[in-house]
């Protein structure tokens, strides 16, 4: 969708970004982030030809932007900027609709998409004949969102458009971006300073440091594998925890959980749990799919323990998706009162083992860390 292939932008003798090689897929909502002066913002402006850039190619969906009208090019691009860049001396119906009459779309057609923003943004129609100056800071930035989308484009760019908000306000304003990119899936393009918004939005997210693109990942990747000290120092180490749903339990299952065969005579299965120090055992086919688990208790009160573990196994009382989050996992436990889950893919194939003693000692990690890092 969007591709840039080794553009740099300089100021005479200084270079704001260098050598950038970027890919931006259509229907991702894509964080720039990094510190003051990294190039983020630079770079969401080349998009628009709001800057050209000093050498490379910026394409979208291929073609050469440089070789497009840039006034066309806007046009067919949603821009929400941080002060909503509202005109105040129009009313709001006037501001969502200024694209649309310059693109002399039918006035028919004009008046039902404008109600249809407006509730798209969940603003009452009333607020159409209002002043941007008679709304809260909240409202005028829905209705700067709203005349974003006002010409249905395929690319929406956001520079930091919610950072002048109260945390309340802002928060609300991130869920809602976050539902609408879930149903209408547009590309968007979104700077901010902050590591906690990026994570929440972001398909993925770019780091950007004096110039160079540093990390470009997915938050859940970027946030269990830095690429280097430096994004790590300004991702934060506890960041994880601030998103727990990031923590899966393919990253804490154990991978190589005891087990034993159906048809294994309970005895066998007594001594392998004495020399492996386990209380149970997961009984799975030659194709390692689950089957049930049988524990100790069991065995021992089986009349005849000479007879294959199938008499007395029982089925795993709850199971886990390996991409199933540390918040739902323990969730599970407490609400089955139980102290293992096993991990299994779509066809019940045993991949893992979660345990109290590997959540225990995931969520321990925090406070361990803390303390070393505080020593």
């Amino acid at each position: 969708m969007i591709q840039f292939i080794n553009v740099s932008k300089a100021y005479k003798q200084h270079n704001v970004l260098e050598n950038i090689n970027l890919s931006i897929n259509e229907g991702e909502l894509v964080v720039l982030i990094g510190p003051s002066g990294c190039g983020k913002t630079t770079l969401l402006k080349m998009i628009n030809r709001l800057i050209d850039p000093t050498a490379g190619q910026i394409l979208i969906n291929g073609t050469d932007i440089i070789a497009q009208d840039p006034i066309e090019l806007r046009r067919n691009m949603g821009y929400v900027i941080q002060q909503t860049g509202l005109f105040v001396h129009m009313t709001v119906r006037e501001n969502i609709e200024i694209v649309p009459h310059l693109a002399k779309l039918p006035q028919d057609e004009i008046v039902e998409r404008t109600v249809k923003l407006m509730e798209m943004v969940g603003l009452p129609q009333e607020f159409l004949d209002r002043y941007p100056n008679h709304l809260s800071g909240g409202q005028q930035q829905r209705i700067g969102v709203a005349r974003a989308f006002a010409m249905d484009p395929g690319i929406i760019l956001m520079d930091e458009p919610f950072s002048a908000l109260d945390p309340i306000t802002r928060s609300q304003l991130q869920d809602e971006l976050v539902n609408l990119q879930a149903k209408l899936r547009k590309t968007i393009v979104f700077v901010t300073h902050d590591m906690d918004e990026a994570v929440k939005i972001a398909d993925r997210i770019c780091i950007l440091h004096s110039g160079d693109i540093l990390q470009y990942d997915t938050p859940e990747n970027i946030l269990k594998n830095p690429a280097d000290g430096f994004v790590s120092e300004f991702v934060g180490s506890k960041r994880i925890w601030s998103s727990p749903e990031l923590i899966k339990a393919k990253d804490i299952m154990i991978r190589t959980p005891k087990i034993t065969y159906p048809d294994m005579p309970m005895l066998k299965c007594i001594e392998k749990m004495r020399i492996e120090n386990v209380d149970s055992l997961l009984v799975v086919d030659e194709s390692e799919h689950l089957l049930g688990i049988i524990r100790a208790r069991s065995i021992h009160a089986a009349p005849d323990k000479s007879e294959p573990v199938h008499t007395v196994m029982k089925p795993a009382q709850a199971t886990a998706d390996p991409n199933e989050n540390i918040v739902a996992l323990l969730k599970k436990v407490n609400s089955n009162n139980i102290s293992n889950v096993p991990v299994v893919d779509e066809n019940k194939r045993l991949l893992g083992l979660i345990t109290n003693s590997s959540l225990v000692t995931t969520m321990s990690q925090q406070f361990i860390d803390f303390e070393e890092g505080e020593a």
